[in-house]
């Protein structure tokens, strides 16, 4: 199922790609989150995402531009990605139910983006379209992961979510706030809100991104796969490679927090019966990290930790993590 929805995506794009007076492709990443490297194998523990960004040099069609924003004086974007999350309890030899944990869940959806960039600010739109449960196939992922990691088998997938059809609808608005040369080094603070609505979450975010080092592209920073949209999103379409014949170099630091009245991985299926736990409503994260750019291509380096996101009785450690990577190739 996965390898045919990968599939679909590419002959899509391809067919964009050959469309160069509407769509043009602009840059293409490879997204991978993990928590081997924290020495963890539970909570959010896998992500993978691959996506791909085109240029929209037409706005005649008001269909692609983001409702109540104004369109005028930006450089505009559509991105479409697959991506899938993996969730399981702390206790992975457990074939019964674990009432007191989080429960079993897995993550499969295509994402469509609509991107709005300026020097100062980035509107994105985001629909996501998937499903939670057996028909996600995220367990049989997890096994070939174990396999591969020489890792022992997680035994409870007979008690993971239901099958849920997902349709979710995510907004972010970033700035973008450069500051002059700090000893020699570029500066730049990226503050954002936003919100997401749909039956996977209901939640309001905010935070921000501070980056310091060398030769800093002209976009708006790294985000994490679970965050949505296209990472690293360019200012415009000619800034995409940034000095090309020189290489960037950076440092990353990033800080935000939720509100969540829902989310299905913790309160369970929305219209089936299910195993829940209780979350917590207010939850956040810090994230550090370096990234490397040479000519079109970009790797990005991050270790993320998060608190709490259930009344886990102890359980677990006061603070969670995962480590990602992400590979960008930019076309000129």
């Amino acid at each position: 199922m996965i390898f045919k929805i990968l599939s679909l995506v590419i002959l899509f794009s391809l067919y964009l790609y050959g469309s160069e007076e509407l769509f043009e492709l602009k840059a293409i990443n490879y997204s991978m989150e993990n928590d081997t490297l924290m020495n963890t194998d539970f909570d959010y523990t896998h992500g993978v995402k691959i996506s791909l960004l085109y240029y929209r040099g037409d706005t005649s069609n008001s269909i692609f531009n983001i409702p109540f924003t104004s369109h005028k004086d930006t450089n505009n974007f559509i991105s479409f990605a697959y991506a899938n999350h993996m969730y399981t309890p702390y206790d992975l030899c457990q074939t019964q139910l674990i009432k007191d944990d989080r429960p079993y869940a897995g993550y499969s959806y295509l994402e469509f983006a609509l991107h709005q960039s300026s020097k100062t600010n980035l509107d994105s739109l985001t629909l996501e379209i998937g499903n939670i449960g057996p028909q996600s196939k995220i367990n049989k992922l997890q096994d070939k992961i174990h396999k591969a990691l020489n890792a022992k088998d997680a035994n409870g997938w007979d008690n993971q979510l239901k099958n849920e059809i997902i349709i979710q609808l995510n907004y972010m608005h970033k700035w973008r706030l450069q500051y002059e040369n700090f000893y020699g080094y570029n500066s730049i603070l990226t503050p954002y809100a936003g919100f997401d609505l749909g039956n996977r979450s209901i939640r309001a975010s905010g935070g921000g991104l501070y980056r310091i080092g060398h030769n800093i592209p002209s976009d708006f920073g790294y985000n994490t796969i679970k965050e949505g949209s296209f990472s690293s999103m360019p200012t415009n379409s000619k800034t995409v490679i940034n000095d090309s014949s020189n290489y960037s170099a950076y440092l990353n630091f990033a800080l935000g927090s939720s509100f969540v009245v829902r989310d299905i991985f913790l309160d369970g299926n929305s219209f089936k019966n299910s195993h829940s736990v209780d979350k917590k409503p207010l939850i956040g994260f810090v994230s550090t990290g370096v990234t490397l750019r040479y000519k079109s291509f970009a790797l990005d380096l991050f270790h993320t930790y998060y608190t709490k996101d259930f009344k886990d009785r102890g359980k677990y450690k006061k603070y969670k993590g995962f480590s990602s990577f992400t590979l960008t190739y930019y076309f000129e």
